[in-house]
C-alpha cells in the first residue's frame, strides 16, 4: 500500500493528504541486524481542518503512551530479563499455571545471573541443561518444560532487538542424562484397584478425613475440587453437590469462582446416605463451633480443621501419603491425586464407557481418560493371562526334592 503523501506540516508529528489528517510516528526497526529509522503513517479519518489539528496532536500522544514501549537496554542481564517475562505471564495466566513458570525463572536466574542475554549462546545453554539434570536431578520433563520456557524469553529478546537470533532453538537436551535420571516408577501403581480402594476405606474409617477421602474417591474429584466444596454447593434437598469453586496452591493460595476448565464445572447426583454423610459433617462442624465459641474460624467450606482454620492445600496429600506407608498391602508409589485416577479405574472395571467416565470426572479431553482406560485393561489383561497361564504351566513340585 503506497504511504501518503505530504501535503505539508500542520502539527509536531501531523501531516495533510487530499484533505485528510495523518499522524507521523518515527520508529527504530532492526533490517539485517542493522537498526534503521522509519516513519509510520496512521489515518486518523479526520478532515483536515484547523479544529481537528488539535484532536489528531491528541490522538498522536496517546497512541505514543499507549504503544511505545520502554526502551529496553541491549546491555539488560538474563536475570533482569527473565524478571520482565515473568512479570508478563503473571498478568496473563492462573497463579497456578504462573508458579510452574516463576519455578523455571527462578532456575534460570540462579544459573546465568549476571549474564548479559546478549551473550548466551548455544553452549551455554546446552551447560545449563545438563546442570539441571546433575545438580537438581530433575526429571527430563522438567528439563523440557525449562527448556521451552528458557527459549520463549530469548525468542522475546530478539522481537526486542536484543538478540538477533534465538539461542535455544537448535539446543538438544543430552539423551544419556535423560536417560539416566528417568525414575524407575511403575505406572500400574498409580491407582487404585477396585479391592485396594475397598482397603483403603476399611483402614481409615476412623480417620479425621475419612470423608474427604471418600468424597474424593467416589467422585474422582481433583484436590482443589474437594478443598474447595462449600456447603452452598450441597443442595439437600434437591440431593445435588455442584463443583464449582477450587482451592490452589501457586505462588499463593487462591480461593476462586472458577475450575480448572469449562468441563469441570459439574453437578453430582448425591444418594441418601452422602446426604446423611454431609449431614454429619454439619452438625459435626455446630458442635466444633460452640466449643470454639469466639476462637473458632468461620468460612463455608466443608473440610477443614476442627477449629474452623482452612487446610493448607497441600495437608491433605501429606496425611494421605503417611496413611498408605502404614498399609504395606497397597501400592506405595500412589499419591492422593491417584484417589482420581482410582475412581476411573473402578468405573472401567465395573464396565462403564469412556464417555461416561469423561464427564463423571470432568477431564477436559477424551484422551486423559483414555489414557487411564488402556492402564487399567492392561492391568486386567496381564492379571487374567497370569492365571490362565497357571492353569497351563506348573512349576515342579520342590517338596521332595
Amino acid at each position: 500500500m503506497a504511504r501518503p503523501r505530504k501535503d505539508g506540516k500542520r502539527a509536531p508529528g501531523i501531516q495533510g493528504k487530499s484533505g485528510f489528517l495523518y499522524i507521523v510516528i518515527s520508529q527504530n526497526v532492526l533490517k539485517d541486524g542493522v537498526k534503521k529509522s522509519e516513519k509510520k503513517w496512521i489515518a486518523t479519518k479526520l478532515p483536515d481542518t484547523p479544529e481537528n489539528v488539535k484532536k489528531a496532536s491528541e490522538a498522536r500522544m496517546k497512541f505514543i503512551n499507549k504503544k511505545a514501549p520502554a526502551p529496553i537496554d541491549r546491555n539488560i542481564s538474563i536475570s533482569a530479563y527473565t524478571e520482565l517475562v515473568l512479570s508478563k505471564k503473571k498478568r496473563e495466566v492462573s497463579d497456578t499455571t504462573y508458579s510452574s513458570y516463576y519455578y523455571r525463572g527462578n532456575k534460570i536466574k540462579e544459573y546465568f545471573g549476571d549474564t548479559k542475554v546478549k551473550d548466551i549462546n548455544e553452549i551455554m545453554v546446552e551447560n545449563f541443561l545438563d546442570n539441571l539434570f546433575e545438580v537438581y536431578n530433575v526429571q527430563p520433563r522438567t528439563v523440557k518444560d525449562t527448556k521451552v520456557f528458557l527459549s520463549g524469553v530469548m525468542e522475546q529478546a530478539h522481537k526486542d532487538g536484543i538478540i538477533a537470533y534465538n539461542p535455544v532453538k537448535e539446543v538438544v537436551i543430552n539423551k544419556n542424562l535423560a536417560a539416566k535420571h528417568v525414575k524407575d516408577k511403575n505406572t500400574d501403581d498409580e491407582f487404585f484397584s477396585y479391592e485396594e480402594a475397598q482397603l483403603f476405606l476399611s483402614n481409615v474409617k476412623n480417620h479425621e478425613l475419612y470423608e474427604l477421602f471418600y468424597v474424593t474417591l467416589f467422585f474422582g474429584l481433583r484436590r482443589e475440587e474437594v478443598l474447595g466444596l462449600r456447603w452452598q454447593a450441597i443442595d439437600f434437598k434437591n440431593k445435588i453437590m455442584k463443583i464449582n469453586h477450587t482451592v490452589t496452591k501457586g505462588t499463593t493460595i487462591t480461593r476462586a469462582n472458577t475450575t480448572k476448565t469449562v468441563s469441570s464445572a459439574r453437578e453430582y447426583p448425591l444418594t441418601d446416605e452422602q446426604i446423611e454423610m454431609f449431614q454429619k459433617l454439619k452438625d459435626k462442624e455446630n458442635s466444633y463451633r460452640s466449643l470454639y465459641g469466639n476462637g473458632y474460624f468461620e468460612s463455608d467450606y466443608i473440610f477443614k480443621h476442627v477449629d474452623g482454620s482452612l487446610f493448607y492445600p497441600d495437608h491433605p496429600s501429606k496425611i494421605f501419603r503417611k496413611l498408605i506407608r502404614r498399609i504395606p498391602e497397597l501400592p506405595q508409589s500412589i499419591t492422593f491425586h491417584g484417589l482420581r485416577s482410582s475412581c476411573v479405574s473402578i468405573l472401567v472395571h465395573q464396565g462403564m464407557d469412556v464417555k461416561s467416565i469423561q464427564k463423571w470426572v470432568g477431564h477436559a479431553d477424551y484422551e486423559t481418560t483414555l489414557k487411564i482406560y488402556a492402564k487399567v485393561k492392561d492391568k486386567e489383561a496381564k492379571r487374567e493371562i497370569s492365571d490362565t497361564m497357571n492353569t497351563i504351566i506348573h512349576l515342579k513340585d520342590y517338596e521332595d526334592a
